[in-house]
């Protein structure tokens, strides 16, 4: 009887060992986030994909898209995680949900070994992935930030997506790096947007994109395309300083002051059918490899 009873207890500890069990941090987490606490991590390694729809029922709030509401602030602080985060999924009957925040959302130079799934997501909070690392790929289409947004000092080394993504106050992508494609294509940036010293290695997307504050582009690096066809630039727009291969800003228009001080272009620059409400910028001969097209 003594042996059947040990291998009954062993087989026991091994079911609660096995990969599909929660780890400790996900089913503290996921206790915490019911109990609406705030959650924070400091120097901890994930080895289990986080799901934040999957924490809290979802509730239908339109044809085929779900939201799960999470109240908790979330904080992450020099965490790595191995499998992906996710805040949106599809489920089988091809309806989608997403994870609306009513706090902050931080993850503080972490290193993300796996994808980044924020689409779709509302953040009420502040929004702050300063010096994060992105192993594969960030998808932050649609994102809605409504405080204050910090993406500067990430690196993205595999494809950055903003596409639609709306940002209601301040946007810091200060000193990015971007060594795939990075897409911003019709985004809405509601006040100041700072990419300074940002390093684009391929082709850089910010087509129609819709800036209502100043926008700083200074030093700059674009080592692949950089495209700003039909955006819209309400104040002020700095690109001084900038080392680009190819810039396109056919269609833009400016409606403040601009300036492209000490620009320098390797290939082209084209301002074909560009507006500038009060004049057209002064790109420096000496600096400018190429002629520009206006």
């Amino acid at each position: 009887m003594k042996p059947f009873v040990m291998v009954w207890i062993a087989l026991i500890q091994l079911s609660c060992a096995t990969p599909n069990s929660p780890t400790k941090e996900n089913r503290s987490m996921k206790a915490l986030i019911k109990n609406d606490q705030p959650v924070y991590f400091e120097n901890e390694t994930f080895n289990e994909r986080i799901d934040f729809t999957s924490f809290l029922d979802k509730h239908l709030i339109s044809e085929g898209i779900y939201k799960v509401k999470v109240n908790s602030g979330i904080t992450f602080k020099n965490c790595i995680f191995n499998k992906p985060v996710t805040a949106f999924k599809t489920i089988q009957n091809g309806s989608t949900v997403l994870a609306s925040f009513g706090g902050n959302v931080s993850f503080i130079n972490c290193i993300f070994k796996d994808t980044v799934n924020f689409r779709g997501s509302s953040i009420y909070g502040r929004t702050d992935f300063t010096r994060s690392t992105f192993r594969v790929e960030g998808n932050f289409e649609e994102l809605n930030c409504h405080e204050n947004a910090f993406f500067n000092g990430c690196i993205f080394e595999g494809p950055a997506r903003f596409q639609n993504s709306f940002f209601n106050q301040k946007s810091n992508f200060m000193s990015v790096e971007c060594y795939d494609a990075i897409s911003f294509q019709n985004a809405l940036f509601n006040s100041e947007l700072q990419f300074g010293a940002g390093k684009f290695f391929k082709y850089a997307d910010f087509t129609l994109i819709d800036c209502r504050g100043k926008v700083f582009f200074n030093y700059a690096e674009f080592k692949g395309k950089a495209e700003f066809s039909y955006a819209i630039f309400a104040q002020d727009f700095d690109f001084v300083n900038t080392n680009s291969h190819t810039v396109n800003f056919n269609s833009a228009r400016f409606l403040g002051m601009v300036r492209f001080n000490k620009a320098e272009v390797k290939s082209s620059i084209n301002l074909k059918d560009a507006y500038f409400l009060f004049e057209t910028p002064d790109i420096d001969s000496s600096t400018q490899k190429l002629p520009y097209s206006k």
